[in-house]
């Protein structure tokens, strides 16, 4: 069976659009007065840029422009962080912002950088629910914009809106919120990244109640990054030893100038996590969960809320809403699973490692689909909604197969080509995949290690990786 962590695993999130990022400024932007003009023939249109002086550079006249062609792909994709007070650094729903970065944009979205999103989406291994994924004449938009020298467009044209947020559904819906004023630190994450964990308890008191959708509203959007809520059973003995309770309890005596405690890639160093169901970060709004499925919550449980604060992008305290939809009973209970045999190389005495200075060095486990839970092994079919792949920060790459065993034939699961610690998330299919009980999970991690003069070892810390997988399924109708 498999080794319950605390670790990082299913996420049930619409996570957020955003988009380009800052690196190099646009040399050649539009003219003195920010208009483009037409020429005497009509066959093209001019800009002019500034530096010492001026030029003059001929633009197509079937030249994309910010406020027809790419002012509706950011709010589409971008202003979710991106806008005025949002945590992206800077507003792209400004014309004179988003043309001096029009390279930048062009570049970041070619790359497939931004949007920020870790799997491929492409379709040769599934398509994902609300991905942040620019299609490829979108992505061509924004180089033509970029290499015409940002034309400007009419300002008049009427601004777009973003996506409608989805309303949380539900009669019954409790909420909870972090401690009241707390203001965020820069801690050992980063010079300006805080990740603290603060206790919430879902009030499930007699018998367990299903968790069926959650909302989240960032007291200061300026510097919420994301939140993630793990699901603790205070009486389980953790991994280091005592309870998680007690564990728990020393982590926040640690710090008495502060609610919570610093809690890096998890809900604290050594404490046993048997679940997230909820992750948010800006942008996303209220997520419910597939239609009559919810996560069951046991009594006494609790919530563990890691916040991510990114100091770069603001300052100021923060208290931070959580909504949760609660349901009495579900028609199909969802199945929150994770396993991670890299990990458990630490507890079997199998002395795993990574070597340093290797710029891509893989490990590989696998293990059929009932070995995730032990309730599965009773469904004659697994519908499979979603998957949550997590690594540290050495993680590059992720693949995920799925092994018939009636056949031996194997189907893609999950192909993570870009995976960046900052952007987790997990990964619901646009349509489900049914599997048997007794299907093999095959997982291969890749990690860069050419930063490293000693070898990676398997564990929890900051310094240490993972080779997790997370499995949210129900019984397949």
């Amino acid at each position: 069976m498999p080794v319950r962590v605390p670790s990082l695993p299913l996420v049930l999130v619409v996570l957020l659009p955003a988009c380009a990022s800052p690196s190099s400024p646009a040399t050649e932007g539009t003219g003195d007065d920010g208009d483009a003009s037409t020429t005497a023939d009509g066959g093209s249109t001019s800009a002019a840029a500034t530096s010492e002086g001026s030029t003059t550079a001929e633009v197509p006249s079937d030249a994309p422009t910010f406020y027809e062609d790419v002012l509706p792909l950011v709010a589409q994709h971008c202003q979710g962080c991106h806008e005025a007070g949002g945590i992206g650094p800077f507003d792209l729903t400004d014309y004179e912002t988003a043309a001096a970065l029009a390279p930048s944009i062009a570049a970041s979205t070619a790359a497939r950088t931004m949007p920020p999103f870790v799997a491929s989406n492409t379709g040769d291994c599934n398509t994902f629910a609300n991905a942040r994924w620019l299609a490829d004449d979108e992505i061509d938009r924004l180089a033509q914009w970029a290499d015409a020298g940002a034309p400007m467009g009419d300002p008049a044209t009427p601004r777009p809106e973003p996506p409608t947020p989805a309303v949380l559904q539900g009669d019954d819906i409790l909420t909870l919120s972090s401690p009241a004023g707390y203001e965020p630190v820069a801690d050992d994450a980063g010079p300006a990244d805080d990740y603290q964990c603060f206790l919430v308890d879902p009030q499930v008191v007699d018998a367990a109640r299903y968790l069926v959708g959650f909302e989240v509203v960032p007291g200061n959007p300026a510097v919420t990054h994301h939140l993630i809520g793990f699901l603790v059973d205070p009486e389980a003995t953790a991994p280091l030893g005592g309870t998680n309770g007690s564990l728990m309890q020393s982590l926040d005596d640690a710090s008495p100038d502060q609610p919570g405690w610093d809690c890096f890639g998890a809900a604290g160093n050594g404490v046993l996590v048997e679940g997230t169901p909820v992750t948010w970060a800006p942008g996303g709004g209220a997520f419910n969960f597939p239609a009559g499925t919810g996560i069951r919550i046991d009594p006494g449980y609790v919530l563990v809320l890691q916040m991510h604060y990114n100091l770069a992008a603001g300052s100021g305290s923060d208290q931070t809403e959580l909504r949760l939809s609660m349901a009495d009973t579900v028609e199909r209970e969802a199945v929150n699973a994770l396993d991670d045999r890299f990990l458990a190389t630490l507890f079997n005495g199998t002395g795993v490692s990574l070597p340093p200075g290797e710029s891509a060095t893989v490990w590989q486990w696998e293990a059929p689909l009932r070995e995730w839970d032990s309730r599965i092994s009773g469904w004659e079919q697994v519908e499979v909604l979603g998957l949550l792949p997590h690594m540290h920060s050495l993680g590059r790459r992720m693949q995920v197969t799925f092994r018939h065993a009636a056949d031996d034939t194997e189907q893609c699961g999950l192909y993570v080509d870009r995976w960046d610690f900052n952007w987790q998330q997990a990964f619901m299919y646009e349509q489900p995949i049914v599997l048997a009980p007794g299907d093999h999970v095959e997982i291969t991690c890749e990690w860069d290690t050419t930063s490293k003069q000693s070898a990676t070892y398997p564990g929890l810390g900051t310094s240490d990786e993972m080779c997790l997988l997370g499995v949210y399924a129900t019984e397949a109708k």
